[in-house]
């Protein structure tokens, strides 16, 4: 399992806009789609970037477990879905509210992030047909996050002086206390697998 250093004078792929991917897929991308569906299994997050493993192409894998989706408002499960060369716009009717947000190529920060609730995206699956439909909610974000790195755009770079920021050490016991009793075993299990120094 390989993640890219968020230092941009170690790996520039993660702060520079990606390459577009055309049809049909050669062997190399179709491998890189696969590392990138076995890579967000094996670290259980819920997004993941082709930069992220190293690669400057415009792919994306959002994966919601059920677990996953207990742990926050306005979500629901979504299986393993890729989208490439994807893109998003603001409906006319939607509000940015802040969550909580990290990022496994961003090692030094997380908070509370201002996204859209609800956007339109359109990208092409990994037979090229295209998909432009609407996402709201905790999928919208993961969507949002995972686009953003497509354009070289980290969290850090969303989370300015007015958000909720700071260590993954300073604010995860921060977004522990936000859940309700019942919720906090589950959180505790998916913080082992961000701070490994915990297991």
């Amino acid at each position: 399992m390989i993640y890219v250093d968020e230092n941009p004078e170690h790996r520039p792929v993660l702060t520079t806009a990606l390459r577009p991917v055309f049809f049909p897929l050669d062997e190399p991308t179709k491998k890189l789609i696969h590392e990138m569906k076995e890579t967000l299994l094996e670290i259980g997050g819920v997004g993941l970037a082709a930069p992220q493993i190293g690669a400057d192409l415009q792919i994306i894998a959002i994966h919601i477990s059920k677990e996953a989706a207990s742990l926050r408002e306005h979500a629901q499960p979504i299986p393993m879905t890729v989208l490439i060369n994807p893109r998003y716009q603001q409906m006319e009717n939607s509000v940015l509210f802040e969550d909580w947000e990290g990022c496994f190529s961003v090692s030094d920060m997380m908070g509370k992030v201002p996204r859209y609730f609800n956007v339109r995206y359109q990208a092409q699956d990994e037979t090229g047909a295209s998909i432009d439909t609407l996402a709201e909610g905790f999928f919208a974000r993961v969507l949002q996050h995972e686009i953003d790195h497509v354009h070289g755009i980290l969290i850090r770079d969303r989370l300015d002086d007015t958000c909720v920021k700071g260590s993954k050490e300073e604010m995860m016991p921060l977004r522990r206390a936000s859940l309700s009793q019942e919720k906090r075993a589950l959180f505790d299990q998916f913080w082992t697998q961000w701070n490994p120094s915990k297991k």
